[in-house]
């Protein structure tokens, strides 16, 4: 499954009001449930508070990717959400974050998930997918600017 098809325009949120982490998980939670139209709105905050206390994931300079599990989800879902001014989210390098891309995944096929949470790896290996991706003014140009580096890395992995 490409990034892309789970960062969909419709699931991205450009301007995140949010300062600190806890208000972040509301408002990314509340904007999943919406676009999902999921009705487990409380079991998704709690499982990924519940993974968030384990170990921070705020694991790239400028960049958080909570991510948890869920019953029944058949398929990983998401959101992506940016704030220019930054969030406070206790990340492993003390800073705010600015690019946040919050990932579901069904318990029972945890390998699609962990293949999409390698894939973002690589993308964001790549230092010109965080300064292009935050250059986007709309979620349509971010979900483009996703695209056009998911095929950059296919082209690489086609030359090898």
């Amino acid at each position: 499954m490409l990034i892309s098809e789970i960062f969909k325009p419709e699931s991205v949120k450009i301007n995140l009001e949010s300062e600190d982490k806890e208000e972040l998980f509301e408002e990314l939670v509340n904007f999943l449930v919406e676009v999902e139209h999921f009705d487990n709105r409380e079991e998704i905050l709690n499982c990924i508070w519940q993974r968030e206390h384990k170990m921070t994931t705020g694991i790239a300079p400028n960049i958080a990717i909570p991510h948890t599990h869920i019953k029944n989800l058949k398929k990983t879902v998401g959101v992506l959400g940016m704030s220019k001014q930054g969030i406070e989210y206790d990340s492993l390098d003390g800073k705010p974050v600015h690019l946040v891309m919050l990932l579901l995944g069904d318990e029972k096929n945890p390998n699609q998930h962990l293949n999409i949470l390698k894939n973002i790896a690589t993308l964001l290996n790549n230092p010109d997918f965080y300064t292009q991706i935050m250059k986007s003014k709309s979620p349509s140009e971010l979900t483009e600017v996703i695209i056009e580096f998911e095929d950059l890395l296919k082209f690489g992995e086609e030359k090898k």
